[in-house]
């Protein structure tokens, strides 16, 4: 996956974590995608301390 937001909605839509994963149940077990999602939309707090030490 691109860590782009355009990638995450389309893998989370597409339920790819969890067969990425081989998790048992497939595509149906569900997968918490929340600190994926933080990290990819730059809300993450390690974010925001990389934003801090360059200036942007």
């Amino acid at each position: 996956m691109h860590p782009t937001p355009e990638c995450l909605s389309a893998a989370e839509r597409r339920r790819a974590f969890a067969r990425a994963l081989r998790l048992p149940g497939g595509a149906g077990t569900p997968v918490e995608a929340g600190p994926l999602r933080a990290h990819v939309l730059g809300t993450s707090p390690e974010m925001a301390g990389a934003r801090a030490g360059t200036g942007e």
